[in-house]
C-alpha cells in the first residue's frame, strides 16, 4: 500500500509495479500495516508520525528516511504511550539530486549505510524489524542518537550540498560555458530540489551553523597560505585532504 497526496502519483507506482494499492488517506493506508516507512520532507515528518500513531496495528513498526532526526524523533517520544508499537527513526546515506517516482533506483541502497536512531524507548522487535528491512535492500546499519545523527550528516551531506550550491553562484556568467568536468562532478548535487533542502538546512539550523563554521574557518586559513604564497603548507595540508578522500573510495 502506498500513501499520497495526488492520485496521478499513486497511479505510477501502482502501474511501475512497486505497490498493489494506494490511497491519498493517511489513515486508511497505515491501518493494518506492519510495517510504514514515511517518505517527507523532514517538516513534515512529526506531523505525519503524530497522525499515524493511534491508527498503527498493534505490532506495528513506523520508521522514516528523513535526513534531520532530531524533530522526529521527539515526535514520537511526545506520543501516547502504546508498548505493542514502536518508532525507529532512519536515515539511508543514499540518494541523488534526482528526486520524485520516476527517479526511483531499484539498487539505490545496495552497499549504502543506513542509519538508525533508537532511543532508551524504542522496542527491541521494532529495532530488529527496522534493520532487517534495510539489510533486505543491501545496505549496512549504523546506529547513534538523533543528537549524533544531526551533527555528523550536518558534516557530510547538508553542508557540502549548500556549498555545492554556493560554488554555482560564485561563478561569473561568463565562466559557466567554459565548465569542464571537475565544475560538473564538484556541483552535480546543485541540482537537488531547493524546497527540498532549504527545509533541511532549516530544520537542523544549529549543526548546520556548527559545520559551516568549521569550513570557513578552514577556507579563512587556506586564503591566508594564498595570499601569503605559503605553497609548502597549503600542498602538504591538501595532501592530508586527499588522502583521507582516497579512503572513502
Amino acid at each position: 500500500m502506498v500513501v499520497a497526496r495526488h492520485e496521478a502519483a499513486i497511479r505510477a507506482v501502482i502501474d511501475a509495479g512497486a505497490a498493489d494499492a494506494g490511497t491519498t488517506d493517511l489513515t486508511k493506508g497505515v491501518t493494518g500495516a506492519s510495517l510504514v516507512i514515511l517518505c517527507a520532507p523532514v517538516s513534515a515528518l512529526p506531523s505525519l508520525v503524530r497522525a499515524a500513531w493511534p491508527h498503527l496495528a498493534p505490532g506495528a513498526v513506523l520508521t522514516d528516511v528523513g535526513s534531520v532526526k532530531r524533530g522526529v524523533v521527539e515526535a514520537a517520544g511526545g506520543c501516547p504511550a502504546r508498548p505493542e508499537v514502536g518508532f525507529v527513526g532512519g536515515h539511508p546515506m543514499a540518494g541523488s539530486e534526482r528526486s520524485g517516482f520516476e527517479a526511483s533506483d531499484a539498487d539505490l541502497f545496495e552497499g549504502k549505510v543506513a542509519l538508525l536512531t533508537p532511543t532508551a524507548n524504542t522496542p527491541e522487535p521494532a529495532v530488529a524489524m527496522a534493520t532487517a528491512l534495510w539489510e533486505s535492500l543491501g545496505s549496512t546499519v549504523r546506529q547513534l542518537t538523533a543528537e549524533a545523527h544531526d551533527h555528523l550528516v550536518a558534516e557530510i551531506s547538508h553542508l557540502p550540498h549548500l556549498a555545492a550550491y554556493a560554488l554555482v553562484s560564485a561563478a561569473e556568467a561568463d565562466a559557466l560555458p567554459l565548465v569542464g568536468r571537475g565544475f560538473v562532478d564538484t556541483t552535480r548535487i546543485a541540482a537537488s530540489a531547493e524546497g527540498l533542502w532549504t527545509d533541511i538546512f532549516r530544520e537542523n539550523r544549529r549543526p548546520l551553523l556548527d559545520a559551516l563554521a568549521r569550513y570557513e574557518a578552514v577556507l579563512g586559513h587556506w586564503r591566508d597560505l594564498v595570499a601569503r604564497g605559503d605553497w609548502t603548507t597549503l600542498e602538504a595540508e591538501i595532501g592530508r585532504a586527499r588522502e583521507v578522500r582516497e579512503k572513502l573510495g
